[in-house]
């Protein structure tokens, strides 16, 4: 992120050079509608030499992010004599509200309401954000994305490799034509209208039986898969309770559903089966597509379905303990993603069965993803008062072998209670380690989230614990763009599985489990085919999985460490070892599991244990090994 770019890119004769010239650069000319004309010149500074229009939506979480980025941007702009001017393209976009929405975000350059969309059209632009460069007779030098920090919509998201915007706009003032005067924007599709009134609702009220329409066929898709995250107060971005919030997303529902994009249900059909899916079948992506490019019609009201009913707070009730962040941990309102672990005293008086825990960010519009540890070593306080800010800083695992898991969150889980009868052991000297996912949206808040545990029953006897399958001896070489890593641990006694949590970085592709008894078929346990690290989740078998003694679980990772992955943080590729951090990479699948006796207990829970240390020792071992190597070499 520069904050005076224009002073890298140009010498002093440059500026000379744009202030006597500002040449055409591209064959497209504005011819603006007048009912903009009035708004845009009152905004434009009569001695502008040219305008950067950026096209913003106040529920597009990647146009906000680049909010902070824009406000320098528009500083910068007016000491070289050009505007930045925002346009919100909605038909709900009143100066009131975008108002409330500068003060929101403190949004320094101005903005206009585009309510008829007749400037976007006029613009050719067709999400949100994208840039458009025009010079003061009216022609588009530049039109695209601000930069390449988003490959993708849904998370996807790496560290600025080339700044188009900027570049654009740099060669411009240098009196030159960008190198690059066109690029593909990436983010929130814009919903234009479908008839002069401004009205996108169609009610075609000589609908056919077979006519796909919102009340009979899509309110059950939509309420079935996407209203858990799509609501007030969630971490979805906008709500889709109702017709009219639906067709105002309709072209990005229907990108997002035909890219299999959403709901972000990651596990492979037919490899597994888990309780809560929420993956669209084929022939519920077709019905979507075919209402959207059908006109979005709306149908009869009275096939219209109830829309769901969600508790208020937490999801199992009135949790037996709540448990909250020691303090508010500050979330910037631009960077790299956050990471960060908080250890936060449990303060039980006695041992207790753990049977469910529940989550709720303090700031769902910035919690990505959340994961919880339990520590009875002390290391996690040590590590808290390392770091001079609430909690401390760490990709991956804790940073220590801690005592046990009890399990993630992601936006839209809804928490698994374990079966009656079984519970995860807590001790009352333990810790909580929260780990949370931090995703900054473009303003600065506050984050203090809880977490509810709920106890078992006194006469709970089914003991639960947490076994890993992991190698740690991992290197993934330079370039490699379908490298293969296995691990495998073979179960001590009849081992019961309730759920599965895979793990990779960014360079993770595909990962797979599968168990192989000693004695029959293969057993298919989880597989990922399109790794995504912005969307882990635990996932809870629909019937918990029996398998012998002398069970092998194998788990094979696929990683691409070349230069073609767009999530590669590393430019030119270098080679990738275990570990915590983002340059790192992991391998990882926890499940949680019991067994029928409580001697099986002991020798998978104590076997469990000595596998999770070994690898670390391991790990660490090897860390310090390439440490001492590449001090030597200097």
């Amino acid at each position: 992120m520069r904050t005076c770019f224009f002073m890298g890119m140009l010498g002093i004769c440059g500026v000379v050079l744009w202030l006597l010239y500002v040449p055409p650069m591209h064959s497209t000319v504005l011819s603006l509608d007048p009912a903009n004309r009035s708004e845009r010149e009152s905004t434009t500074s009569a001695r502008s030499k040219g305008t950067v229009y950026v096209v913003i939506a106040p529920e597009c979480p990647i146009s906000n992010s680049y909010l902070p980025k824009l406000n320098r941007l528009h500083v910068d702009l007016r000491e070289h004599g050009m505007e930045l001017i925002g346009v919100v393209p909605s038909v709900a976009a009143s100066r009131q509200s975008i108002d409330a929405f500068q003060r929101k975000f403190s949004v320094g350059f101005p903005i206009v309401p585009d309510a008829q969309q007749s400037l976007c059209r006029d613009l050719n632009a067709t999400h949100t954000p994208q840039a458009i460069l025009v010079n003061a007779a009216g022609t588009v030098v530049y039109s695209g994305r601000i930069d390449d920090r988003f490959t993708r919509i849904a998370g996807q998201q790496r560290e600025v490799r080339h700044d188009s915007l900027q570049l654009a706009v740099g060669s411009f003032l240098n009196g030159e034509s960008p190198e690059v005067s066109e690029t593909e924007p990436v983010g929130c599709h814009i919903e234009f209208l479908h008839d002069s009134q401004g009205s996108v609702v169609q009610q075609h009220s000589d609908l056919s039986e077979t006519t796909i329409v919102f009340t009979k066929h899509i309110a059950p898709i939509i309420y079935g898969h996407c209203t858990r995250c799509h609501r007030q107060g969630e971490a979805a971005p906008f709500s889709l309770l109702t017709y009219e919030d639906t067709v105002q997303h309709a072209t990005q529902i229907r990108e997002t559903v035909e890219q299999r994009l959403m709901p972000p249900w990651k596990p492979a059909a037919n490899f597994g089966r888990f309780k809560n899916e929420h993956r669209l079948t084929e022939s519920e992506i077709k019905t979507v597509t075919v209402w959207v490019q059908s006109g979005m019609p709306r149908g009869p009201d009275q096939a219209m379905p109830s829309p769901p009913e969600f508790p208020e707070g937490w999801q199992l009730g009135k949790p037996d303990l709540e448990l909250i962040m020691p303090e508010s941990f500050d979330v910037p309102a631009e960077g790299p993603d956050v990471y960060r672990h908080f250890v936060i005293p449990i303060g039980l008086t006695k041992n207790r069965l753990i049977s469910a825990f529940e989550f709720r960010p303090g700031a769902p519009d910035v919690v990505h993803h959340a994961t919880t540890f339990y520590d009875t070593t002390g290391q996690g306080r040590k590590l808290d008062e390392a770091d001079p800010g609430p909690g401390y800083s760490r990709v991956g695992t804790p940073g220590f072998a801690v005592s046990g898991s009890l399990g993630g969150w992601g936006p839209g889980g809804l928490p698994n209670q374990l079966p009656i009868g079984m519970g995860r052991p807590l001790s009352k000297d333990a810790d909580l380690i929260l780990q949370v996912h931090y995703h900054p949206s473009g303003r600065k808040v506050k984050d203090q989230s809880r977490i509810g545990l709920y106890f078992a029953s006194e006469w709970a006897d089914r003991l639960v614990t947490e076994i890993m399958i992991a190698n740690t001896d991992l290197v993934i070489p330079a370039d490699a763009a379908y490298h293969h890593h296995r691990a495998e641990w073979t179960l001590p006694v009849d081992t019961i599985l309730l759920d599965a949590t895979p793990h990779m970085h960014v360079l993770g592709r595909r990962i797979q489990a599968v168990a192989y008894p000693p004695a029959g078929d293969a057993v298919p346990l989880i597989r990922i085919d399109d790794w995504d690290f912005y969307w882990q989740d635990s996932y809870a078998f629909e019937k918990p999985v029996e398998l012998p003694a002398g069970t092998k679980i194998v788990l094979d990772c696929l990683f691409d460490n070349s230069s073609a992955n767009p999530q590669n943080p590393s430019s030119p590729p270098r080679d990738v070892s275990w570990g915590d951090f983002s340059n790192d990479e992991m391998g990882i699948c926890y499940f949680q599991a019991t067994t029928r006796t409580i001697d099986d207990y002991e020798l998978l829970n104590n076997s469990s244990k000595a596998n999770f240390q070994s690898q670390w020792d391991e790990y660490i071992k090897r860390k310090e090994s390439r440490e001492s190597n590449a001090n030597a070499a200097q």
